[in-house]
C-alpha cells in the first residue's frame, strides 16, 4: 500500500519538485483554463485555502511593460483568449512597426510608414485620404497612428499653404493698389493740365481786357480831338463866309 502511494507520487509533479505536500497531478485543465479564460484561477482549483487571482493582461504587462493595457487586452481577446498566442501576435506587431520607431522619442519616424502622397487641397480630397487610410489600417493601434499622421500632415499643409495664400492675396492687393495709383496719377495730370490751361486762358483774357480798355481810351481821345477839330473847322468856315461877303471898296 505504501509502495503504491509512493509510486503515484513519483508520477506527479512531486517527482520533480520533491514536495512533501500533496499536489494535484491533473494540471492540464487548469493551465488551459488559465490561458483560455480571462477569469481568475481560484485557490479551490489548486487545492489551496486562500484565494489566488490570475489576470492574463497583467501577465502581458509584465512581458510588455511599455504597452497600453487596453491594447494588450485587445490582442488577448483577438487571439482567442490564449496567452501564448497573444504574446506571439503582439511581438509580431512590434516587429512590423519596429522601423517606424517610438513616436514619443522620434518625431519624424511616422514618415517612414506613410507613403509619399500629394497633400490634399480641398475637403473632398481630405475625405478620400481619410477613408483610404482608415480602410488600410490593420488594427485599432494602426488606425490611431494613421489618424495622428494625417493630423500632422494637415498641420504641415496649413503652415505651408497659409503663407503662400497670404502672399498671393497681398500680391493681388498690391497690384490693385498700383493700378489705382496709376489711375490717380493720370487723373491728377489731366486735372493739372486743365487747371494750367484755365489759368493761361484767364491770363490771356486779362490781357485782352487791358488791351480793349486801352483801345477804348484811345478811341475816346480821338473822338474828343475830332470834336475839337470839328468845332474849329466850323468856326473857321463861319469866319471865312463872313469875310467873303464884305464890300470890295473897303480895303
Amino acid at each position: 500500500m505504501a509502495a503504491t502511494v509512493a509510486s503515484r507520487r513519483k508520477r506527479g509533479p512531486d517527482a520533480f519538485l520533491d514536495d512533501p505536500f500533496g499536489f494535484p497531478t491533473d494540471l492540464t485543465p487548469l493551465s488551459k483554463r488559465g490561458r483560455c479564460s480571462p477569469s481568475a484561477v481560484t485557490a479551490a482549483d489548486l487545492g489551496l485555502s486562500s484565494p489566488l487571482e490570475f489576470d492574463p493582461v497583467e501577465a502581458l504587462r509584465l512581458i510588455f511593460p511599455d504597452a497600453d493595457p487596453q491594447i494588450l487586452r485587445h490582442y488577448f481577446e483577438a487571439s482567442g483568449n490564449v496567452l501564448d498566442a497573444a504574446i506571439t501576435a503582439f511581438k509580431d506587431h512590434m516587429a512590423n512597426h519596429a522601423s517606424s520607431g517610438n513616436r514619443a522619442n522620434h518625431a519624424t519616424s511616422s514618415e517612414v510608414d506613410v507613403p509619399a502622397v500629394a497633400i490634399p487641397t480641398n475637403g473632398s480630397e481630405w475625405a478620400e485620404l481619410i477613408v483610404k487610410e482608415m480602410s488600410s489600417a490593420s488594427d485599432l493601434v494602426d488606425a490611431k497612428k494613421r489618424a495622428f499622421r494625417m493630423l500632422e500632415m494637415f498641420e504641415k499643409s496649413t503652415v505651408k499653404v497659409g503663407p503662400i495664400q497670404e502672399h498671393k492675396i497681398v500680391k493681388q492687393m498690391l497690384g490693385s493698389l498700383l493700378h489705382q495709383n496709376g489711375v490717380l496719377k493720370r487723373a491728377f495730370l489731366i486735372q493739372h493740365n486743365r487747371l494750367k490751361d484755365y489759368e493761361e486762358m484767364m491770363q490771356e483774357r486779362s490781357q485782352f481786357k487791358q488791351i480793349i480798355e486801352k483801345y477804348q481810351e484811345q478811341i475816346k481821345a480821338l473822338e474828343d480831338k475830332n470834336y475839337v477839330l470839328s468845332f474849329h473847322l466850323q468856326q473857321a468856315n463861319q469866319h471865312s463866309s463872313i469875310s467873303g461877303h464884305q464890300n470890295p471898296d473897303i480895303c
